[in-house]
This record gives C-alpha cells, sequence and structure tokens, in this order.
C-alpha cells in the first residue's frame, strides 16, 4: 500500500515542453546534461537477493553481479525474440538487470567524477556517460512498468521482479499457428513499433536539447521514411491506414513546434499499441487460470496483488498523459478528436481515453451536455437490487448531470499535474478561463458515490473517497462498480492472508485477477525491448563480456554450431 500511495502522490513524469532550459550549443552538442548524471544515482552493493535468484556459491555482489551481466546477454540479447514466450525470464532479466547497472556505476565512477567536474567540457567521459545515461533510461523504464521509480528500495523492486517470474512460469503456454499473412503481419507491425519508436525518441531529444537543429532535420527526415515504408506494407488494413493518414497529418507540424510533434508521435505510438491489440495476432497464449498458489509465501501473494494495483495506476498515468497530449494537438489545430472518432468507427477499443478534450478556446463555450459528451466511460445508470432494497434509475438529465461531472472533476485533476503544467505556456490560465459554477445538476456526485457504497458495502460517504477508491485500482475500461468489485476482492485476499488462512484461499481467484493485468505488464516491456528501449544491443553485447555484438554473435556461433553473420542475428532478434 506504502508503494501505491507514493505513486498516487508522486507527480507522474515531468512533460518536457517549451519551458525546458535553455542549453549551451556545448551542452546541446554533448547531449547529456548534469541532471542526467545525477539521475545515476550512486553506487551500492546488492548483497541480497531473493532466494533462487542466483545459484548458491553466487552470494557476493561481485559474483552476482557476473552472473548477472551473462543472463541480461542471453535474455535480452541472444533470446530476445522469445520475451514473449518466456514473460518469466523478462522478469528475471529485469531483476539481473539492477545488478549489471550498479557494476556500470562502479566501473565508471571515474567517467562520472571527471564529468562532473569539467561540464560542460566533457571531453572523453562522454562516451561512458551516454552509455550509462541510455541504461538507466531502460532501468527507469522497466521500472516504472511495474510502478516503482528510480527511488524505489531496491530489494523491494528484486522482490516483485522474482515473484512475477515465478507466476509466470506457472502459466500454461500454447502455441498459435499463425497464418503466412499474421505472421508477415506481426513482423511488419514489430519493425513499424521499433522504427516509430525511434522517431518519437529522436523528438523528444530535440524537444529536450539533446540535438542540434541541423543534425535534428537530416536524421528526422531518414528516420521517418523508415517508418513510412514500413506502415505501406500494411495499409490494406482499415486502421494502419489511418494510422498511415494520421503520420501523414504529423508531417504538416513544422519541426521547431517540437512539443506538439512529441504530442502527435506519443499519440501515434499509443494507437499503434491499441491496433496491435485488436488487430495481430499473438504467437503463444499464456494462460495463468490453473496457475498453483500453494508454494507461495504470504508476502509474496501480497506482492502479487500490490502488483496488480499498481499496474492499473500505470494505466492511468499513461491515459492521463495522451489525455493532455489530445489537448496540446487540438490547441495547435490539428484535428485529433475527428482522427480518433474514425477510430471508433472501425470498433477500435479507445476506452483508455475517459475524457476527451477540445481546444481550450472550444472549451471556454462548452455547456453541461459539452462537458457530459466529453465523458466516453459508461457508467451505471440502472441497479435494481430487491434483495437489498436498493434501486437506482437514472434519468437522461441524472446521467447528464454525472457525466459532466466527472468531465470536470477529472478536467481540474489534470491541470494540477505537473506535466499539464508545463504542457504550454496558456494551461497555466485555463482553469480560470473556464468557468463551470453555474452549471446546476440534478444529480450530485457525493450521491451517486453514497448509493454505490451501499450497493457495494463499501465505506463511502462521498465523491473523494469514491476518487480515492478508483485511483487505487484504476483500469481504464472498468465501469465504476468495478472498481470497487476489484478493490473488494482485494481486501478480501489480504484479509485472508491475515488471518492465516492460506490453505482454504481459493488460488484461480488471485490468477484471474492478476492473469490479465500482469500479462498486460510482460507484454509492455516485450514490445519495448523490441523497440530498442530495453537495452541497447552493443551495451548488452558489452555487459555480457563481449567488446561488440559481432563479438557476440561470434561467441554464439563457436558455441552453438551456428553461422549467423551480424546482420542476419541482428534481423533474427527483430533489429
Amino acid at each position: 500500500m506504502r508503494k501505491i500511495l507514493g505513486i498516487i502522490l508522486f507527480s507522474f513524469f515531468l512533460f518536457n515542453s517549451i519551458f525546458a532550459e535553455e542549453r549551451s550549443e556545448v551542452e546541446i552538442k554533448n547531449g547529456i546534461f548534469l541532471k542526467d548524471v545525477e539521475a545515476f544515482g550512486t553506487f551500492n552493493e546488492i548483497d541480497t537477493a531473493p532466494s533462487g535468484m542466483f545459484k548458491p556459491r553466487d552470494n557476493q555482489f561481485v559474483q552476482m553481479s557476473k552472473y548477472s551481466q551473462g543472463k541480461i546477454g542471453l535474455i535480452f540479447v541472444q533470446q530476445k525474440g522469445m520475451l514473449d514466450k518466456f514473460p518469466e525470464n523478462l522478469m528475471l532479466g529485469m531483476g539481473y538487470f539492477e545488478f549489471f547497472y550498479m557494476q556500470q556505476l562502479k566501473d565508471h565512477k571515474k567517467d562520472i567524477i571527471a564529468f562532473k567536474e569539467k561540464y560542460p567540457n566533457i571531453g572523453w567521459t562522454k562516451t561512458n556517460i551516454k552509455k550509462i545515461y541510455g541504461l538507466n533510461k531502460a532501468r527507469k523504464a522497466m521500472r516504472n512498468a511495474l510502478g516503482f521509480t528510480l527511488e524505489d528500495d531496491v530489494q523491494e523492486v528484486l522482490n516483485t521482479y522474482y515473484t512475477l517470474s515465478q507466476l509466470f512460469s506457472l502459466g500454461e503456454k500454447e502455441i498459435l499457428e499463425l497464418s503466412s499473412e499474421e505472421k508477415k503481419l506481426l513482423k511488419t507491425h514489430l519493425q513499424l513499433a521499433k522504427k516509430l519508436s525511434i522517431v518519437k525518441n529522436l523528438v523528444k531529444d530535440k524537444n529536450e536539447q539533446r540535438i542540434s537543429e541541423k543534425k535534428f532535420k537530416k536524421e528526422y527526415s531518414k528516420l521517418y521514411k523508415k517508418v513510412d515504408r514500413e506502415i505501406k506494407k500494411i495499409d490494406k488494413y482499415d486502421n494502419y491506414n489511418r494510422l498511415d493518414k494520421f503520420l501523414g497529418t504529423i508531417q504538416e507540424i513544422e519541426l521547431s513546434n517540437t512539443s506538439a510533434l512529441l504530442s502527435a508521435y506519443n499519440l501515434a505510438d499509443f494507437l499503434l499499441a491499441v491496433i496491435k491489440n485488436k488487430d495481430v495476432k499473438k504467437r503463444f497464449k499464456i494462460d495463468l487460470a490453473n496457475a498453483d498458489f500453494s508454494n507461495f509465501e504470504e508476502n509474496e501473494l501480497k506482492l502479487l496483488g500490490e502488483a496488480s494495483n499498481t499496474t492499473k495506476l500505470v494505466k492511468a498515468k499513461k491515459s492521463n498523459k495522451i489525455q493532455l497530449d489530445i489537448l496540446n494537438l487540438e490547441n495547435n489545430n490539428i484535428p485529433i478528436n475527428k482522427i480518433l472518432d474514425e477510430f471508433r468507427e472501425n470498433s477500435l477499443d479507445l476506452a483508455s481515453i475517459n475524457f476527451q478534450m477540445e481546444s481550450v478556446d472550444s472549451m471556454k463555450r462548452w455547456v453541461r451536455k459539452d462537458w457530459a459528451n466529453a465523458w466516453k466511460t459508461p457508467i451505471p445508470e440502472k441497479i435494481d437490487d430487491t434483495s437489498k432494497g436498493i434501486m437506482i434509475d437514472l434519468s437522461e438529465e441524472d446521467i447528464e448531470s454525472i457525466k459532466a461531472q466527472l468531465s470536470i472533476d477529472h478536467y481540474k485533476d489534470l491541470l494540477n499535474l505537473d506535466m499539464a503544467k508545463e504542457l504550454n505556456d496558456s494551461v497555466k490560465d485555463i482553469q480560470s478561463s473556464i468557468d463551470t459554477s453555474t452549471f446546476s445538476f440534478s444529480y450530485g456526485l457525493d450521491n451517486y458515490a453514497q448509493f454505490l457504497g451501499e450497493y457495494m458495502n463499501l465505506d463511502i460517504k462521498n465523491y473523494a473517497d469514491l476518487t480515492a477508491l478508483a485511483n487505487a485500482t484504476y483500469n481504464a475500461d472498468w465501469s465504476v462498480e468495478e472498481y470497487a468489485s476489484a478493490y473488494q476482492d482485494e481486501v478480501d485476499i489480504i484479509n485472508l492472508l491475515q488471518s492465516g488462512a492460506v490453505d482454504s484461499f481459493d488460488a484461480s481467484s488471485i490468477a484471474t485477477g492478476l492473469g490479465a493485468s500482469l500479462n498486460e505488464v510482460a507484454e509492455t516491456i516485450a514490445a519495448a525491448g523490441a523497440a530498442g528501449v530495453s537495452v541497447d544491443l552493443e551495451a548488452a553485447a558489452a555487459g555480457a563480456g563481449f567488446g561488440s555484438f559481432a563479438d557476440a554473435v561470434a561467441a554464439y556461433n563457436a558455441a552453438n554450431g551456428t553461422n549467423y553473420t551480424e546482420a542476419s542475428a541482428r534481423e533474427a532478434l527483430g533489429q
């Protein structure tokens, strides 16, 4: 629960924008700043790990670090294409990465000290510092996927990673037969996702002043052509065709407007992930419904329950980010809502965008009905439970009142986030310029929340209580009563554990509750790996004891009797 509350209070992730600190020519050429190195953390030996993560003889940091280097080379380089089949290896790899990263801090301590002393004339330190910067970005991405930050205790992180690896190892794996056309679509999608991610990261670097204008324009043109080539291969499919048109719209944005450009690529990346869930068939199915939890200890079951809840919070953060990106694009006269509605008309599930904004000028003119229409997530409208003597049957006016209030409250919450405050110069004036105080509502949110609390046997006195509950069990496509139901399941689990009644606990119920959300985590991280986010090939190869990726390929060929070239190995790994 401490981690959940920490995430709720944590200021999400800052939206780098036009308010970024102005950088000198030397700093831009370096592409890495003092604040980046401060975020590396300091070297601390990790001398404790979950039992089973290492061999018994590897019981000190030096030994664990060396073992970890080999394992991340195996998991993230040699067997990278199998992460979707073996998410348990992915979770273990994330744990081993913590040891590998800490060893890098130790090995390059002198570089870090010299970088700080010489800054901004960093000289020979640049190469190694940029490598650690990339590795720290990977560590942050891995941790964030499970709701952790870089500041969280490494033992809590390792215990969660390892427990999740044990859970996924219990899953029943089924190989799904794919037609040649389905295989081609999957392969092209992965290539498209990777190349789109590279372009987005380039735009992000420009937005953060990590690359010169001249170099950015040259690289952007070259990289976007690769994205365009990939999507043209599959634009015969409706959703990819629509995405292709959206990418064309992005090209109309001035390259100097990196804030809008970054929002556009964030949205494109989001849409691509949703399209994958709908249109791309998976190679493997992992079923946790029959997982045997009898060997899990009480603290491990609690970790699994908390991991399930925090993954929903991660989804909430992503949803909030995309909604603010939509606002930014609408304010830049890009018709995003029209584009999103076209996707919806093609049955693309955009339920995680529970509130859809327009430009600030447009929202100033909104009446109550407009606010209600902006709320995209369904709400319970009619419940009749005669056994409890409870009934609700909302009129159209009541429904409009509730949806409008949900939109207004959610909108105000979004504008209070740090990433909103840094998004655009006009955002700080939005709340004062949009007046909703004159609206009247036939049915208040407090009344609605009290009813749901009574119906679900939960201690909810007002809408604030309901909001806290929803935040703690967030899933973008759930109704409010599903928030309550999920929360109650969690309460029941913890009560059983605390009473010592683990033997009588129906393990399949936790598997059902955890399976979907945790599988999403595994898929998210696997996709990030495929996009080149998790571990850079050269860095991983070097970490595994090889001078380069080519050396790693040669060693693999010698050990396995294969004859991969560097090019064919990269292709086999989706590179």
